[in-house]
């Protein structure tokens, strides 16, 4: 009794994606899907290409400046 210690508690918790899916889910699902396929932004391959030449771009413009500064 002394050093008994006392059971953890159990609970008959299931969470909702486990659960058994009604009509209400299903349909909410497919209209999500469908929402989110025609909202999805195609990447472009141009995207790295102009990261790219602006960080090439600075650089020179950084190596300009700093080759005309004097000490």
């Amino acid at each position: 009794m002394l050093f008994r210690q006392k059971k953890h508690k159990r609970f008959n918790y299931v969470p909702r994606s486990l659960k058994e899916d009604s009509k209400e889910d299903s349909s909410l699902k497919e209209e999500w899907q469908s929402v989110r396929s025609s909202h999805k932004r195609k990447a472009t391959s141009l995207s790295p290409l102009v990261t790219f030449m602006v960080i090439l771009g600075m650089v020179i413009v950084l190596w300009m400046v700093l080759s005309n500064y004097e000490l």
